[in-house]
């Protein structure tokens, strides 16, 4: 979770893979948000390390992150991260089948 004065301004939460094809050595991103006000402040940047320190705490050796492909801004951060497309993606009704796209990254 971060802060400012007291106002939240972003959060992120990971946790061992949700996806079938998944090894147990695999973590996610289930989410990083950061308020728009707040983008390109760094904010996204100390979510996204806190949580891949996270997922190595738990034994993770890899870490994936879902994305919607038409979020340009996202995905860059994303790429930025180090993580990169592996391949796969989803649509789901829970998102209006937007198509979803999948990164990856070693931890």
């Amino acid at each position: 979770m971060a802060e400012d004065d007291g106002e939240l301004v972003g959060f992120s939460a990971c946790g061992e893979s949700r996806d079938e094809d998944a090894e147990a050595s695999v973590g996610e991103i289930r989410s990083l948000f950061v308020a728009a006000g707040h983008w390109r402040m760094g904010v996204g940047g100390r979510l996204m390390a806190a949580a891949l320190d996270s997922l190595r705490e738990r034994g993770c050796a890899e870490a994936t992150v879902w994305s919607f492909a038409a979020n340009e801004r996202a995905n860059a951060f994303y790429e930025k991260a180090g993580f990169t497309r592996d391949g796969a993606e989803k649509t789901e009704e829970a998102w209006a089948q937007l198509l979803e796209i999948r990164y990856r990254r070693s931890l």
